[in-house]
Parts: C-alpha cells; structure tokens; sequence
C-alpha cells in the first residue's frame, strides 16, 4: 500500500522504551507523506505498541488489537512489542487478514512492510534471545512534545525470576556512543531543550570500553542550553562516584533518580534474584539526600510476589515508608509462564490478599507523594513547559520531574523558566513565573 496521505494513529502500552519507539515509527511515516491522526475512528492505519510485563498488560493488548480491528475504517493494524513477540500463535489463529505483526525486531522496517502489504496478514516475529545488534530507529523526537527520547540500549542479561524482559527483549545491546553524542547535538540544534535517555536497563549501556558512566561524562561536555533526563536504574550498576558526578552537574542532569526496589524484603529480594539487599538501597537512597536533599526519587515495586508472608509484607511497608519515595509504580505480581518463579506452586499470595495490600501500598504512596511535593512550596525550580491542554494554564515538568502548572494564557510551549512553587491543589502543584 502506499503511505502517502494515509492517516495514521498510534497507541503506546507499558514503558517509555515502547513511547520512544513508537514516536519513532510516527515520525517516519509522516516524514513518508502519512497523516497523524488524534481520533482512531479516521485512521487508515493503527500502530499499537504492546506489553507484556504483568497479565493485566497481555489482557490490554488483546483488548485493544481487536477494538482496532473493529474501527468501522477497517485500518490496517501493525502490532509490535512484548506482548506480540511471545504469542505468535495468539496472532496466528487470529482470523483477520486487515494484520501486520511484529515481535521486538524489525521496528524499523514498518515503512516497509505496510508498503509490501497486499490484503494478506504478515507476520514476522523473530527469535529475539540471541540478537546481538542494536536495532536502532529512524528518529528520536516526538512531533507533539518538547521532550526528545533516544533509545540508547535495548535488552537485559539478569535474569530476575520474575521477569519475562530477557526472553522478550534478548540480551543487553547498545547503541554506539559516537551516535548518541551526534543525535544529542542534532536534538539541541533543533530546539530540544530536554533529552531523555532511555533503555530497558539504561545503566548496563556498554559500547565496548565505553560504560555507562563514561558516556555521562561525554554527554556533560557537549555545550548548548539542554538538560538530561534518565530512565530507569539498578540500584546495584550506580555508586556513590556517579551520583556524585550527576548531583554536581545538576544545570545538566535532572535530579530525579528512578531506581527500581521491587521489594524491600530482603527474603523476597533473594526469592526474586536481584543483586542487592534493602540495606544496600537504603544507603545508596540516603546518599543520594545527603548531595541533594529535594531529589525525586522513585521506584517501581511489586506487591504480592510469591513468598511475600504477611511477615515480610510488614517488613516491606515499614521499610517503604522509612524510604518515602516521590512516587513509586505499584504492580501486583502476576506469574509470567517461562519464569523461574512460574514453577513454584508453594507459598503464593491468593488475590484478594494482594488485593488489600496493594490498597495498603497505594495509601502510603500518595501520601509519600504529597509529603514530597509539599516541601517545594516556596521553593523555586525550573520547568520545561509543554503544549498546553487548556489556554488558560501552562504547564510543564521541572528538574525533579513533577509537573507543574502555571495560571497565565501566555503561550509558553518549548520554554524553561524559573518557577516559584505557590501551593498544592489536589495532588498539583502550581506556582508563578519567577
């Protein structure tokens, strides 16, 4: 089919690695001649980004490849991500014609592929466990967003027994450094005042000799007015050497650090093969204070996992209120088949027990969030305004990540500005241009 002037919608499930990718794929239809449209109901073809972290993600999925295949257009349907790459056979017996069906590789031959496209469902999903090249997309800006994403790794080599990502996204893979310095530039020259690095385990990055922390201190030497912002981080691939590092040169890196918990159990840590113990976080969390006392930190933390007693449920919420995030992503365990915790028939927390304690959970993280919001009233931070919903307020999110709005009907889209925060209306906080 041709590509030229067909209206194109797209939807994004899971994390930002799949909104990067996603935005990607947009942008270069449009650069092809394709239309973006905000309303699924005109689209000539649907892109849906799919995800597989969490049963309740595969039922999302579902759900929405077939409300798209039903769209009274009868678009063409490209699905891609996690959730395609483990069920092929879902898309295989799945009798619709109008398909196009990915895994995690060959996102960047979407162009080609709706272009090969004769009435006939495709699909194309390949073994991802033993890729070793990194697959890079087309672009890294988003059309509707003064924040640009690069996708600078993909994959992860530990094997968390709860985790489906190495079998979904293979090993760890990354994008040479000498290209991301370069697209790094090329985003500041056209206007880009925020860039956000993102990975499936962005602090394993590894270009040959080039580490992580290597390509931060090449990135901090680039001149230009921009800011960094980074994904999510494994508490056990940073140290005190870096943190240091990326609180020193706060006119460049955000300071807001999303390092994933899980659980601060140190029984379930151990049951859930990851590489620390709570009391390693916990030090690594105060550190971070001690250089900079108004940094957001946040986590994602699953509630409910195999093994989790009432017992070390207790620990784990005492401990994640010690802690007190800015905000944390809470998700109930749900068994993910190839996993290593699948097999355990033993010890498993009934749902409505996981029930009660993820709304246990989600009491303490709201009032974790507005504890941390409220210390900013009266403080000054600076905010990255975006395109705004409603011409009577702007708004848009600071260094530390939390979005805040402005009342002036002053467009004020692609600008950073101080901000004095005023106060805090439901869970938003609002504050004036300073």
């Amino acid at each position: 089919m041709k590509i030229k002037n067909k209206n194109v919608f797209i939807h994004s499930l899971g994390c930002r690695v799949n909104l990067c990718e996603i935005n990607s794929i947009l942008n270069e239809l449009v650069d092809c001649g394709a239309n973006l449209v905000i309303n699924q109901d005109y689209a000539d073809i649907v892109i849906l980004n799919t995800c597989s972290v969490t049963a309740k993600a595969d039922q999302k999925s579902k759900y929405f490849v077939n409300k798209f295949l039903k769209l009274k257009k009868h678009p063409i349907v490209v699905v891609m991500g996690c959730f395609s790459q483990g069920n092929k056979t879902y898309f295989k017996h799945l009798n619709n014609e109008r398909l196009i069906v990915i895994g995690n590789i060959y996102k960047n031959k979407i162009k080609s592929f709706l272009e090969k496209y004769q009435n006939k469902k495709i699909i194309c999903i390949k073994d991802i466990t033993k890729e070793k090249s990194f697959e890079q997309l087309y672009s890294l800006g988003f059309l509707e967003n003064t924040r640009a994403f690069i996708k600078i790794q993909d994959g992860c080599n530990f094997m968390c027994s709860y985790c489906l990502i190495p079998y979904l996204r293979g090993r760890q893979r990354s994008l040479e450094h000498k290209k991301i310095i370069n697209q790094i530039k090329s985003l500041i020259k056209g206007g880009y005042q925020e860039i956000v690095l993102t990975g499936v385990n962005l602090a394993g990055y590894q270009d040959k000799k080039i580490s992580f922390f290597d390509l931060l201190k090449k990135i901090a030497n680039i001149k230009g007015k921009f800011r960094i912002r980074l994904s999510s981080l494994e508490p056990f691939q940073i140290n005190k050497e870096m943190i240091d590092f990326l609180t020193e040169n706060n006119h460049i890196f955000c300071q807001h650090f999303h390092i994933c918990l899980q659980s601060a159990s140190d029984v379930v840590l151990k049951k859930m093969n990851r590489k620390y113990k709570y009391n390693e976080y916990l030090e690594l969390i105060n550190y971070i204070r001690l250089k900079n006392p108004l940094a957001s930190i946040t986590t994602d933390y699953i509630v409910g996992f195999d093994y989790e007693s009432d017992k070390e449920f207790y620990i784990s919420y005492e401990r994640f209120k010690e802690i007190s995030f800015a905000w944390a992503h809470l998700f109930p365990y749900s068994i993910r088949q190839k996993t290593i915790s699948s097999f355990n028939k033993n010890e498993i927390v009934s749902e409505n027990e996981k029930q009660r304690r993820m709304e246990k959970m989600i009491m303490l993280n709201e009032k974790n969030m507005n504890k941390y919001q409220k210390q900013f009233i009266g403080k000054t931070v600076h905010v990255l305004f975006e395109k705004a919903n409603d011409p009577n307020i702007q708004s848009g999110h600071s260094e530390y990540f939390f979005k805040v709005f402005v009342k002036t009907k002053k467009n004020l889209t692609n600008k950073l500005l101080k901000v004095k925060i005023t106060n805090l209306q439901k869970n938003h906080l609002f504050g004036i241009i300073a």
